[in-house]
């Protein structure tokens, strides 16, 4: 169970898992070339926190990417490893609490798809100082900030003032293309921005 109250585990388990797309998030499609250039030194890392059994790290990995899946459910975990093959290969894949997991080397890109959304907004401050701590300098974060209309969460809103006090100009250079992806669930989108850590 995470800090939001929720037992993940058991929704995989039970198949209660209405914000899985099954296929790539609209605007991981939208950000493929800048993701492939950035992988194109050969050397490139991702960080894909809240993984669950999302399609977006297996083609990381197919990006030449060297990937870490994170999440919190072992039933995603397990998904993720069979995906990437993580015993023969230079991919990982843990167990963690985002907010205090530690990578070994600084990362070159973290794709955001669905932990911010999870968390307690009272522990985004904690989650947003690890996404920079993750970065290299010039690093980009690829976030989707979800959109939704619902008074409680997960998934929790994302209001976009919120989000630029949260990733503040001091630490992160906006990008201007921003995306809009519908989700499974009506009624909720998520805005899709990138940022470049300083």
């Amino acid at each position: 169970m995470n800090e939001a109250g929720v037992d993940w585990e058991s929704l995989y388990r039970s198949q209660t898992t209405g914000w899985e797309r099954g296929e790539l998030n609209p605007a991981f499609s939208h950000w493929s070339d800048t993701f492939k250039q950035l992988a194109a030194s050969g050397s490139a890392s991702v960080i894909v926190p809240g993984c669950g059994r999302s399609p977006e790290p297996i083609v990381f990995a197919d990006y030449g990417y060297r990937v870490t899946a994170l999440d919190i459910a072992e039933s995603a975990i397990a998904f993720q490893e069979r995906a990437l093959g993580v015993a023969q290969s230079r991919h990982c894949v843990e167990h963690a609490d985002v907010c205090e997991w530690r990578p070994e080397q600084h990362a070159d890109l973290v794709y955001e798809q669905t932990c911010l959304c999870a968390i307690n907004p009272d522990k985004r401050a904690a989650y947003a100082e690890a996404l920079y701590r993750w970065l290299k300098p010039g690093g980009v974060l690829a976030a989707l900030f979800m959109q939704t209309s619902i008074k409680d969460g997960p998934p929790f809103h994302c209001a976009i003032d919120e989000m630029y006090e949260l990733f503040p100009d001091q630490r992160w250079e906006w990008g201007s293309d921003t995306v809009t992806s519908p989700h499974p669930v009506a009624e909720i989108s998520e805005l899709g921005i990138l940022l470049t850590r300083r």
